[in-house]
């Protein structure tokens, strides 16, 4: 009766854990949600709102490589030929008449909230690491939680709080936290269906500080492309200023 007693216990546990999602889990789903395939150029659209008004739009085009290397192109009339470039953990901004990059940090403005590194990193299961999700309710609602922190120096966000719906581990928000510890932003993904497949088609960005104002980051449109290896280079960046 024991040994039935504790096998069940055993098969029970065993079954419990395989439910349970790991934070690698959350974030490999909330990166396949996002850009998915391992080569993509993905059409992003920037607005900010200031009380529910629209004071600003602004076009990137997204080329994101393998190694955390991307490569965005400013398509808005008054910044066209800017590009940013993004290294690992390095960032540079090409200006058109300018030979020479300038070296930037992820958390460079580009418009309200949205800043470099929430334009170009765009896998975070390559730049975070968490202990076990935990179920919490959110909006009356069981949900899974999973604390983050920077797997190195130099991401935007020292720590995130992630959290993901109970059964579809699809996103649903991101709390930001900088080095300092101070909260400032907060994610909030808009999920679509496109080709049958459910993705992350917008995110909004709460800024903790400045109440009335919000940043949307809308993703157009995203496709699987070969990126030549010579667009990652800085220096053919800089001889190539048109492109």
């Amino acid at each position: 009766m024991f040994k039935w007693i504790a096998l069940s216990f055993f098969f029970l546990s065993t079954l419990a854990s395989a439910q349970e999602p790991s934070a690698q889990d959350l974030l490999v789903k909330l990166d396949d949600m996002r850009i998915g395939e391992q080569q993509v150029k993905v059409v992003t659209r920037v607005q900010l709102f200031e009380q529910g008004e629209l004071t600003s739009s602004r076009d990137y085009l997204v080329y994101v490589g393998s190694d955390r290397r991307s490569l965005a192109l400013f398509q808005s009339p008054k910044e066209k030929g800017q590009k940013v470039l993004m290294l690992d953990d390095q960032f540079w901004m090409f200006m058109p008449k300018s030979k020479r990059p300038i070296r930037i940090t992820p958390m460079q403005k580009l418009l309200g909230e949205a800043s470099t590194g929430d334009i170009a990193s765009l896998r975070w299961a390559e730049d975070y690491q968490g202990a076990q999700p935990t179920l919490v309710e959110l909006d009356g609602k069981q949900v899974w939680q999973a604390e983050l922190t920077a797997a190195r120096k130099g991401l935007s966000y020292a720590k995130v709080s992630l959290f993901s719906d109970q059964d579809t581990l699809e996103p649903i928000k991101a709390e930001l936290f900088l080095a300092s510890g101070k909260h400032a932003k907060t994610a909030q993904f808009y999920m679509s269906d496109v080709e049958g497949l459910r993705s992350v088609s917008a995110m909004d960005l709460i800024d903790r500080i400045q109440k009335d104002q919000l940043t949307k980051i809308t993703y157009l449109n995203l496709e699987p492309v070969s990126i030549p290896d010579k667009w990652f280079n800085p220096s053919f960046l800089a001889r190539n200023p048109k492109m």
